[in-house]
C-alpha cells in the first residue's frame, strides 16, 4: 500500500536507525564513533573529547573535500543539480522504512522570497529516486540511511556559502537578515521549521557564534552588507 505523501514532521522526529541497502559506490569516510563513556563529552576526559572532535573535524574535512572535488553524486531528486532539496530525501527514505511504506510525494514547507513567507510544495518521490537513495544515501557509511546522511550532506553543500548567506543566493545582503528575523520569530512562538530550514541557519545563520540565530545575527548582516554596499 502506498502513501501519496508523508509529513515532514513524522520524517524528522528521530534518526532511528534502519537497515538500507550498504553504500560501496561511493567510498564515503566513516564518521568516527561516539566515545560511550558519558552522553555529554564534557563529562568525558578532556583527552579524549577533543580526541572524538578532533576525528570529527577531519571526518567533515575529507567529506567536504571530495564533494567540491565531484566525487559524490547527491542527485537523489533527479533533477541534473545537487543542492538542499536532495538533502530531503535520505530523511523521506528513513521514513518509509521505519513506517513500511512507500510515498509517491512529500509536502515541504519553503521560503518564498517574493511573499516574504514559507510556502507549501509536493516534492516527487519516485522508484528512480528511490533506488538512488538507496544505493548513494548512506553518506556516514554507517549501513542506515536517515536524517543523520541528510545533515552530512547539508555541511558539505553549505561549504560553498558564505557565512550569512542563509537564502544560499551567492551573496550576503537585506535578504539574509529578513530571512533570520523571520526564523528567530518563527521561533519565538514555537513554529516548528523544517529540518533544511534549521540546519541551513545552524550552519549558515549564527554570525555572532552564540549558538543561536536572532536578531543581533539579522543586525550583524545588514551592517556587513551595509558596509559592502558603500565599499
Amino acid at each position: 500500500m502506498k502513501k501519496t505523501a508523508i509529513l515532514l514532521s513524522v520524517v524528522i522526529t528521530g534518526a532511528m536507525a534502519l537497515p538500507t541497502v550498504a553504500n560501496a559506490k561511493n567510498n564515503y569516510p566513516i564518521f568516527p564513533t561516539r566515545p560511550t563513556d558519558a552522553a555529554d563529552l564534557s563529562n568525558l576526559p578532556e583527552d579524549v573529547a577533543n580526541a572524538y572532535r578532533e576525528s570529527v573535524k577531519v571526518y567533515r574535512e575529507n567529506l567536504i573535500a571530495a564533494y567540491q572535488n565531484g566525487e559524490y553524486d547527491w542527485d537523489f531528486d533527479l533533477d541534473g543539480d545537487i543542492d538542499v532539496f536532495d538533502a530531503y530525501y535520505p530523511m523521506v527514505r528513513w521514513s518509509e522504512l521505519s513506517m513500511n511504506e512507500e510515498c509517491d510525494s512529500f509536502p515541504l514547507k519553503v521560503w518564498d522570497e517574493g511573499n516574504n513567507a514559507f510556502s507549501r510544495i509536493d516534492l516527487p518521490f519516485t522508484s528512480g529516486m528511490r533506488a538512488k537513495v538507496d544505493e548513494d544515501g548512506d553518506i556516514n557509511s554507517d549501513g542506515h540511511i536517515n536524517a543523520f546522511d541528510a545533515s552530512q550532506m547539508l555541511i558539505a553543500i553549505y561549504s560553498d556559502n558564505e557565512q550569512g548567506d542563509v537564502n544560499t543566493d551567492g551573496k550576503l545582503d537585506a535578504r539574509d537578515a529578513s530571512k533570520m528575523l523571520t526564523f528567530y520569530s518563527a521561533n519565538s512562538v514555537n513554529i516548528e521549521s523544517d529540518y533544511v530550514t534549521e540546519k541551513n541557519m545552524e550552519y549558515l545563520g549564527d554570525l555572532n557564534g552564540d549558538g543561536k540565530v536572532d536578531s543581533a545575527d539579522a543586525s550583524f548582516a545588514l551592517v556587513e552588507y551595509s558596509k559592502r554596499a558603500t565599499e
